[in-house]
């Protein structure tokens, strides 16, 4: 691995993982919906940052479980994110439309 590359990915380890420090510390003290998929797609962020890091030093490898020639847990940490954060925009908008 270069040394731009592991800077790269300690740049991301440290920032997303304050972010999801923070995002755990406002699960506790927040009970909506709408802001616990927020959270869950901030962890699944880093969980998917953790693990490409780990693929990349060779302590993990790629999954058997392929869906259309990709590996399964690749595509699981890079689609979910966007789509918890889109599900929980349409709750935000959905409550706020109903609301008045």
């Amino acid at each position: 691995m270069e040394r731009a590359q592991m800077l790269m990915f300690i740049i991301k380890l440290v920032l997303g993982g304050a972010a999801a420090f923070t995002a755990i510390l406002l699960w506790s003290r927040n009970g909506d919906a709408a802001w616990i998929c927020m959270i869950c797609a901030v962890l699944v962020s880093y969980a998917g940052t953790v693990y490409s890091f780990l693929v990349e030093l060779g302590v993990l490898v790629y999954d058997r479980l392929q869906f259309f020639s990709m590996p399964l847990t690749s595509l699981v940490f890079s689609a979910l994110p966007p789509i918890l954060f889109t599900v929980s925009f349409v709750m935000m908008l959905l409550r706020d439309r109903f609301k008045n």
